[in-house]
């Protein structure tokens, strides 16, 4: 299973297309930081990939404090690691590719999730 999150069609038609068929039918695509992290708990033991963008909502270079952009589920896997050590174990064979075209808060996300134990990149959508 693989998800992506990304608030533009456009984007998850783009990266639909460049993946294989067989990975197009196990892919969960979510546009908001809520729907993300409801897919995390639900899929935990089940996912392969998780694509994170950071700036949500059709906005740009957003606040990283904010709850509606792609840190938000960061610090939804930071309190994980924490309070749900066990399910958080689940996640650990995952990749994580943060496609952020915010050069500031996406390597933010790719340290704080490399802090925690998680296999994560930073590659901006399109390279």
């Amino acid at each position: 299973m693989i998800l992506f999150l990304d608030d533009s069609p456009e984007r998850a038609v783009l990266a639909y297309e460049r993946m294989p068929v067989k990975s197009r039918e196990e892919t969960i695509w979510c546009r908001t930081a809520e729907e993300a992290i409801v897919t995390l708990w639900d899929y935990r033991d089940r996912l392969d990939a998780v694509h994170l963008d950071h700036d949500l909502g059709g906005q740009e270079y957003v606040n990283t404090s904010r709850e509606d952009c792609g840190m938000e589920v960061v610090r939804y896997l930071e309190k994980m690691s924490r309070d749900k050590p066990e399910e958080f174990k689940k996640l650990k064979a995952t990749r994580f590719v943060i496609h952020s075209w915010n050069d500031h808060a996406g390597p933010i996300m790719v340290e704080r999730l490399l802090k925690i134990g998680l296999n994560v990149e930073y590659r901006p959508f399109g390279m």
